[in-house]
């Protein structure tokens, strides 16, 4: 069994498509792969019914995913965690996150794990974070940062945070979020390879629509053909 955990510099950096395209790639390769997406706030209402719409864009690469089994809480407020479980008069335990990873080991050859925000992202009142779990899973981490400007210092600091708490890191992936790159975002990779001394797995290329992209085995090809992924794997962590 091997996993990883994908974690960001920030919200809405693109922690959930990395994760679909890293979740298509391992399927591609033949493992029995599952994208776990433990917290889940923000959940949408359809036909009734309270979805996650990460687990969504998973379904884009993986049609057949057992929803239930990828993911554990879920919150209709697009808040903080902690403030979205309180609000809703719930709570998050992170040893029912540990035993719902355990349970996945039994099953699954990889797991991927995405985070909720970055790194601070509070889980419940008693301070328990994002970087906890992380530490409990004790997963090597892929960082998801934007690409463009204002990058270099938000993956630099989250690149300490990790490295102060013991946490493996297997590289970082940068993120076009506009439909055109730019100059900055080669000295961005580096500049922050530079200063953290952690590889840059890539750049993603701005997606448009992410559903019509694992329609097209071409396409998504291409886009898996910007990540190093002969790299990611030699990191995995192998139980």
């Amino acid at each position: 069994m091997s996993c990883f955990f994908i974690t960001g510099t920030d919200t809405d950096v693109g922690k959930t498509v990395v994760t679909a395209l890293l979740a298509a790639y391992f399927k591609q390769q033949g493992k029995n792969v599952i994208p776990y997406k433990p917290i889940q706030s923000g959940g949408i209402t359809e036909a009734g019914k309270l979805v996650a719409p990460d687990l969504q864009v998973y379904q884009c690469a993986l049609p057949e995913l057992k929803v239930e089994e990828a993911n554990h809480y879920l919150f209709k407020l697009p808040t903080s965690p902690h403030l979205a479980a309180r609000t809703e008069g719930s709570e998050i335990l992170m040893a029912e996150i540990i035993d719902d990873y355990q349970a996945l080991k039994q099953k699954y050859e990889m797991i991927l794990v995405e985070g909720a925000g970055g790194l601070i992202v509070p889980l419940n009142d008693e301070g328990d974070c994002i970087l906890h779990l992380i530490q409990e899973i004790a997963a090597p981490v892929i960082l998801v940062a934007r690409s463009g400007v204002g990058t270099i210092n938000h993956t630099v600091l989250s690149v300490m945070a990790l490295k102060q708490a013991g946490i493996q890191i297997a590289g970082i992936i940068l993120n076009r979020l506009q439909a055109e790159g730019s100059v900055v975002e080669q000295e961005n990779q580096r500049m922050i390879e530079r200063l953290t001394g952690v590889p840059v797995l890539g750049i993603i290329p701005y997606i448009e629509n992410v559903e019509d992209l694992f329609k097209d085995d071409g396409e998504l090809r291409k886009v898996l053909a910007n990540l190093q992924m002969d790299r990611i794997k030699e990191m995995e962590k192998v139980e």
